[in-house]
């Protein structure tokens, strides 16, 4: 089936990863319009609510970003001998140092593109739109449309704010049309830039048709170091540059308002907006008695030269801006003219809401919510922004919602925490002291008070060594086991104490468990005198009894040869006897 009949529009193109998550909620926090979801402790970008600016890509310090890259439907492509051109971002020397158009043409030629332009082509046939219809002054007000981002948050959180986008393609679409209208329509469009909502934008303009697929410099960078491809000094000839510098401007902050004729900008108030977050705070306050302004809104600080690919890579440096203006200075006098220059088209669209579901709960049910992490009253909303939220009746309204878990609070987190440890702590059978590196006492349970015999606020800030052994303490803090444990005699406090010993990592403070084994040690000394004794005892009937057993030995020895000699003399007398009466 021909890819360019398969509806793209309903494909996620970015996901979290969910091994990384860690529950840092930074992404949450940089998020302009709160399109992150906490669910079973693992952020999630809800597809509904995303406007694709890609700052919870740039900010997460797990790097738990995925991207739904489009490269190996471009590998396919021209692998299969297709005709793929390719609309490459004007900014393209911010991300690649060393290149400018031509250059980057050489390599992109390799890897099987038949043709290659600049997007600028289409921005140059969008600014030219925009005059005419400024020129025609029909609208209030006019809200820029260039920057793919700003649209997705216009059409889905301020729907009534659609009818003053300015009814004119972003650059890149317009840039398709010409690209289809000069070389057939059978040929794959590819747009190549810094740029996630345009990647979006690719899979759901005109359900997917009208741009085949975008690679980010990312997925260029990382195809060229698969094909072992580098940018040299040759130059690609059948490549342009664009003829117009101007049409490069609409990519840097206020470009855009340099790019219109200047007579124009005189028949509206302008307001040039940049940052995904200033941009959504500033259309909240857009309301319908407003009159008379021409707003640029781009998502990225910097406009396209802060796309989110340049900040993901940290591109957006001085020396990357100093490289786009040596870019914008390129004299284009007198090149040659690419064919889409000339192509018909129209590059007008009418914009619309894209709306989403977004339950609200009633005030009963809000104060429900905020119980559950014990913020009951007005003193309790502490409205830190730790959970990522800018308030806590924010983030109850987001657990409502099904985009935030009711305990994702940190100050909640760490007040059960502090009370689990400190119930604990106290309630210890055995004494429990914290102790500084330097082996002073910071804290002690009420256990340690009575094994050291004196309160807490006595023994704070005192050394270990005035209540027990030293040395054990020193030899210790050498050891590199995860604890040291001995019984120590303590004569300081009159008491032998069994010692286990922790150094806790990565906050400079160690701990000991203590408990009393002095009368376990008395009974053990007791225990050893009394064998002792019996062992005397057990000595002196064993020699008594060997004296006995020599004494009756030595009796029956005498009599056993008294008995003897006696025999003896009897057995001579009989047989005398029986002798004599022989003889008779």
């Amino acid at each position: 089936m021909d890819e360019r009949t398969t509806n793209r529009s309903t494909e996620p193109i970015m996901r979290l990863k969910h091994a990384n998550c860690r529950n840092c909620y930074k992404c949450v926090r940089a998020c302009p319009v709160k399109a992150i979801a906490i669910i079973d402790e693992q952020a999630e970008i809800n597809e509904d609510r995303c406007i694709y600016c890609g700052k919870c890509y740039i900010v997460c310090p797990q790097d738990a970003r995925d991207l739904a890259g489009d490269l190996d439907r471009v590998k396919e492509m021209t692998a299969a001998g297709e005709k793929v051109y390719a609309s490459v971002s004007s900014a393209l020397s911010v991300y690649f140092p060393e290149a400018n158009l031509k250059k980057l043409a050489v390599v992109l030629k390799k890897l099987g593109f038949t043709g290659v332009e600049e997007t600028g082509e289409g921005t140059g046939r969008v600014v030219q739109e925009y005059a005419e219809l400024l020129y025609e002054h029909n609208m209030d007000n006019v809200i820029s449309t260039i920057c793919p981002s700003t649209n997705f948050l216009i059409q889905k959180y301020y729907p009534n704010l659609v009818k003053w986008m300015m009814p004119v393609d972003t650059p890149l679409e317009a840039h398709a049309h010409m690209l289809r209208a000069a070389y057939g329509d059978d040929i794959r469009v590819v747009g190549i830039g810094q740029c996630i909502a345009y990647h979006k934008l690719a899979n759901i303009s005109e359900d997917g048709k009208l741009i085949d697929a975008y690679l980010t410099f990312e997925e260029l960078e990382k195809w060229m170091k698969e094909e072992d491809l580098h940018i040299t000094e040759e130059e690609d000839p059948d490549t342009h540059f664009c003829r117009s510098y101007r049409w490069k401007y609409p990519d840097e902050p206020q470009g855009l308002l340099k790019a219109l004729p200047s007579e124009l900008k005189y028949n509206y108030k302008l307001w040039d907006m940049n940052g995904e977050t200033r941009v959504n705070s500033m259309m909240s306050q857009f309301g319908s008695g407003i009159r008379g302004y021409f707003i640029t809104a781009m998502a990225c600080n910097t406009a396209c030269l802060g796309g989110p690919i340049f900040r993901l890579h940290k591109k957006d440096t001085f020396g990357s801006m100093d490289r786009w203006l040596e870019s914008v200075r390129v004299d284009v006098s007198g090149k040659t003219e690419n064919p889409t220059e000339t192509a018909s088209v129209d590059v007008r669209k009418k914009f619309k809401p894209i709306p989403f579901e977004q339950r609200e709960p009633s005030s009963d049910e809000l104060k429900e919510l905020l119980a559950l992490v014990g913020r009951k009253t007005k003193k309790d909303m502490l409205d830190c922004g730790g959970c990522g939220y800018p308030s806590c009746i924010e983030k109850a309204r987001a657990v409502y919602q099904g985009m935030a878990d009711p305990f994702m609070c940190i100050p909640n987190a760490r007040d059960k925490a502090e009370a689990q440890s400190n119930l604990i702590f106290d309630s210890s059978p055995n004494g429990v002291l914290i102790m500084d590196k330097d082996l002073n006492i910071l804290e002690a349970n009420y256990m340690a008070e009575e094994l050291l015999g004196k309160p807490e606020e006595e023994l704070r800030g005192t050394p270990i060594g005035d209540y027990l052994d030293q040395d054990f303490f020193d030899h210790a803090m050498l050891k590199e086991t995860k604890y040291v444990r001995d019984t120590i005699d303590c004569p300081k406090i009159g008491r032998i104490i069994a010692v286990t010993f922790f150094k806790v990592a990565h906050h400079d403070i160690e701990m000991a468990i203590i408990y009393d084994r002095t009368a376990h040690a008395e009974r053990i000394r007791k225990a050893v005198e009394l064998r002792s004794e019996t062992i005397e005892v057990t000595q002196d009937v064993i020699e008594k009894q060997m004296r006995i057993a020599q004494e009756i030995a030595s009796l029956l020895g005498e009599t056993t040869a008294e008995s003897k000699l006696a025999f003896n003399r009897l057995k001579n007398i009989l047989m005398i006897a029986s002798e004599s009466s022989e003889e008779q």
